[in-house]
């Protein structure tokens, strides 16, 4: 557990009277950034990514029961740059990131400025009250240790309070900044279309599976994004892409999208950044003056530091260790790209990447997708125990090492197709369609291991493995993939190919027995997981 003791002079206010409001944001005293402004321009911009934020902070995509509901919420941290404003928070389920990104053009700052990176009080009470900002009234940003005075009944003056984090939510935490420097493609998207998917989402749910969101890359044409189980295809006018031959990135979790939806009407454009299939992916939403970026990870109960493998920051730079020099730079500039410290120190880019993500591991730096550097962010009071954040995975370093080595061949990697009749509710009305499970299939050899086998399920989770080493035979997959597992995995990922998951099918097919062998049901499935017959069959009963 990592222990966050937050000191508060008083709790954050709102105070709103007919001509003038204040939105008094109170920091940590034991951090004392200080910036107190008068909104000047694009108000309601702010509102909506503040709203935004808050609904980051208290959402939670998973059941827990009651013993397992997690008692903490980490207060949002802020960081002042001279040029930009940060608010970074996390949501309680570890699958949702949120930024937003405000431009000190917005503002007209009243006295000293003391840049720098703290948390705020944030509670559910301030988060609701931001619904009364107006543009018609003369407003105030006030973030300050100092405090204010508080005339609300029955508040109370300074306070403290002690979180304990566990482990793996801290590392989360950090991993997405590397997780958003990962190379992956730009979607530049316009809010009106992702704003369709949104609405096709909410008012037409899909209770079976496959449930992704699939973004398809045709060479010379515009991309589109396809809704699974219905195949709605939803063209992305505008959204070019450099692609020679047909690309596809399949994303789940897409609940999780429905924050955006109060921003879309008010939104500019929106860029979207795909990592790949089942990889994080990210959605910044363009409003006049502030962007609010979304970060979910490649689904729901993966996490950021799922099972599967969500590494994705890269561990302390070894060798020469060149990160006092990256972090004094970059502490004098705010932002630097890998480019410019590169220049600037004389070192090779891969040395200065090295250093950059060493920083991001360390909670000392931010990743500003937008432009595409990192920013100083220091996002711990005191130095954490990073060897504890990170223990080293033998098991990982072991295929990596099994993969660097040569010595993983992939024997054969095809679908395992399963195929369902479903009856579908859509905005038209009922429609059938016959919708295709794939399940992936990997034999391979890894070292001296002849016989390595595994199977992702169609939402890359692995539900099969089978490997001869002593790990597995002690463990199977109760301790996660052994090492040979993981390798195998590493070197056959790029063989997946994403399809279509779903076909309509007439009455007469539908209706049609099944030939022998095939996987297909004589009879529909509808979309609450209930069989139903057809013309006169029900109650008969089927073979499965």
């Amino acid at each position: 557990m990592t222990l966050f003791a937050i000191t508060y002079a008083t709790p954050s206010v709102f105070e709103s009277t007919r001509e003038r409001a204040l939105l008094g944001l109170t920091v940590d005293q034991h951090r004392p950034v200080r910036f107190h402004a008068r909104v000047k321009e694009h108000l309601l911009s702010l509102r909506l990514a503040l709203q935004a934020l808050g609904s980051v902070v208290w959402s939670n995509d998973e059941w827990f029961s009651a013993d397992e509901l997690m008692p903490f919420i980490l207060d949002p941290v802020i960081t002042v740059h001279p040029d930009r404003v940060f608010f970074e928070a996390f949501s309680q389920d570890q699958s949702t990131y949120g930024l937003v990104i405000a431009d000190r053009a917005l503002f007209e700052p009243v006295g000293e400025v003391r840049c720098g990176t703290t948390n705020v009080d944030f509670t559910a009470w301030l988060w609701a009250a931001l619904a009364e900002m107006r543009s018609s009234r003369e407003t105030f940003f006030r973030m300050g240790p100092e405090g204010f005075e508080v005339t609300t009944a029955g508040a109370g003056g300074r306070f403290e309070q002690k979180v304990d984090i566990p482990d793996d939510w801290v590392r989360g935490f950090l991993q997405l900044q590397g997780a958003m420097a990962m190379p992956g493609t730009r979607l530049s998207v316009r809010p009106v279309d992702l704003l369709a998917a949104l609405r096709f989402l909410r008012f037409t749910k899909a209770k079976v599976s496959p449930r992704a969101l699939r973004y398809e890359l045709e060479p010379g044409q515009d991309a589109a994004l396809v809704l699974e189980p219905w195949e709605e295809r939803i063209p992305l006018r505008g959204a070019e892409h450099t692609y020679a031959e047909k690309r596809t990135f399949r994303t789940w979790g897409r609940r999780r999208l429905q924050l955006l939806d109060p921003l879309l009407p008010y939104a500019d454009g929106v860029d979207v950044y795909l990592k790949g299939r089942a990889l994080p992916s990210f959605y910044a939403v363009k409003l006049p003056g502030v962007t609010f970026l979304l970060g979910l990870s490649g689904w729901t109960s993966n996490r950021w530091t799922g099972t599967s493998g969500f590494d994705l920051l890269v561990p302390p730079a070894k060798g020469e260790d060149v990160t006092p020099r990256v972090l004094a730079l970059l502490s004098e500039r705010y932002a630097l790209s890998v480019d410019e410290a590169s220049r600037q120190l004389g070192l090779d880019k891969p040395t200065v990447s090295q250093a950059l993500a060493s920083l991001c591991a360390a909670g000392r730096a931010l990743f500003d997708v937008e432009r595409r550097e990192f920013r100083h962010r220091e996002l711990f009071s005191k130095p954490v125990d990073l060897g504890r954040l990170y223990p080293p995975d033998a098991r990982r370093e072991e295929a990596e090492s099994l993969v660097a080595r040569g010595q993983v061949q992939v024997q054969s990697s095809a679908p395992r197709e399963t195929r369902k009749k479903k009856r579908l509710k859509g905005p038209d009305g009922v429609q059938y369609r016959e919708v295709v499970l794939r399940d992936w299939m990997v034999t391979g050899t890894v070292g001296v291991q002849s016989d390595v086998e595994l199977v992702l399920n169609d939402e890359d989770r692995l539900i099969f493995g089978r490997c001869g080493c002593d790990f597995f035979q002690e463990n199977l997959l109760n301790q996660g993939p052994c090492a040979h597992l993981l390798a195998l995995l590493t070197v056959a990922k790029p063989l997946r190919k994403d399809l279509s998951t779903s076909r309509p099918v007439d009455k007469e097919e539908l209706a049609a027995p099944a030939p022998p062998g095939s996987g297909k049901d004589a009879r529909e499935e509808d979309e609450d997981g209930e069989d139903e017959a057809l013309d006169g069959d029900e109650g008969d009963d089927d073979n499965r």
